[in-house]
């Protein structure tokens, strides 16, 4: 018998949403800019904030301004980065990578897309001539939230590469890696979404048990900033236990209708759960169970986390795919209601 919920239970339990992480409506509250599909952000050399929207990315000078449109991409843009020397490094949901030098509108070079690598959701300038590249082995976020926490095989990967064409492999066998940046002595730290964790090239685990599905993460002097996709939701990971229901579902049901963490804080008949969330004298409570949730965690230089920026059930601004430090303020973007948010000096 002990065996038996020793196989259960191999994975570490999600921590609660409490104490230092306890429900809140930050997320909510917080100013907004409105933007069709934003996800990814980077603040450039001089000091713009940039933006991915679509297959565009646009420029931000201060907070209050109109958006600028900076440049256009054939393919939506899944990851953006900026290095010291003021390139820009735009990931496309094909794998591809176009590194744009200062004040550029034609990429200098350009990295392939390998076969059945999925997007490239993150990237990070080792150099002004070398860059690392993170490709989650799904076309999205949506395709990744929805397939990857049933998915046996680990596609992902980190791949290093240079401007003479030569690449290497940082990290491979990932399990769905969203998210890249350097620790505090310069070393990269990865992000897996469906496990809930934070590792380092060689696999060694650097953080573990966080209560979401995570998205990137971003050095700040504090610390970082861990973005999350959707909190862990205790039926999805009960039913990790459950292989001839996960099989059969994954057999005859729609990917779309399948018990999985989601973007949209959308509800309908169709989906599982929502007779949990029906609304009681006319309103969704937050607490009510739901698949989507907005969740920033603010974690210290041990990668321990010490605050949260909240939207619960009842709120819209889930799926929190980004976040940086801008003008001291914290902004991070929300998919599930297309805004960039500005926090304030949160952190």
């Amino acid at each position: 018998m002990s065996i038996f919920f020793e196989s259960r239970h191999s994975r570490p339990p999600a921590m609660p949403l409490e104490g230092v992480v306890g429900p809140n409506s930050l997320l909510d509250e917080a100013p907004s800019l409105p933007m069709k599909e934003p996800d990814a952000l980077a603040v450039a050399a001089d000091g713009r904030l940039l933006i991915s929207v679509g297959s565009s990315v646009w420029s931000l000078g201060s907070w209050g301004e109109e958006p600028r449109l900076h440049l256009s991409s054939s393919r939506r843009v899944t990851a953006l980065t900026a290095s010291a020397g003021g390139g820009i490094a735009v990931g496309l949901d094909s794998g591809e990578v176009q590194i744009y030098p200062r004040g550029q509108q034609q990429p200098a070079w350009t990295i392939a897309g390998p076969s059945n690598s999925g997007a490239a959701v993150d990237c990070m300038f080792l150099d002004e001539d070398e860059l690392a590249v993170v490709r989650s082995g799904y076309a999205s976020v949506r395709e990744a939230l929805a397939m990857s926490p049933w998915e046996t095989v680990q596609g992902g990967s980190v791949t290093r590469h240079s401007r003479d064409g030569t690449a290497r492999l940082i990290a491979g066998n990932l399990s769905c890696p969203m998210g890249i940046c350097r620790d505090e002595g310069g070393n990269p730290l990865i992000t897996e979404m469906d496990a809930a964790r934070v590792i380092d090239p060689s696999g060694r685990v650097r953080g573990t048990g966080f209560p979401a599905y995570l998205g990137r993460i971003r050095k700040m002097s504090q610390g970082y900033l861990l973005c999350c996709l959707s909190r862990r939701d205790p039926l999805i990971e009960f039913l990790r236990t459950e292989q001839d229901f996960v099989d059969e579902m994954k057999r005859t049901i729609n990917p779309r209708h399948w018990i999985s963490p989601r973007i949209t804080p959308e509800f309908s008949h169709d989906f599982p759960i929502e007779l949990g969330a029906t609304r009681l004298f006319g309103e969704i409570k937050p607490w009510a169970p739901s698949f989507s949730y907005g969740l920033l965690i603010k974690l210290d230089k041990k990668l321990m986390p010490y605050g949260s920026a909240q939207s619960r059930a009842n709120g819209r601004r889930h799926a929190i795919s980004d976040a940086v430090v801008w003008n001291d303020d914290v902004i991070a973007v929300s998919q599930a209601s297309g805004e960039i948010l500005n926090l304030g000096s949160w952190t």
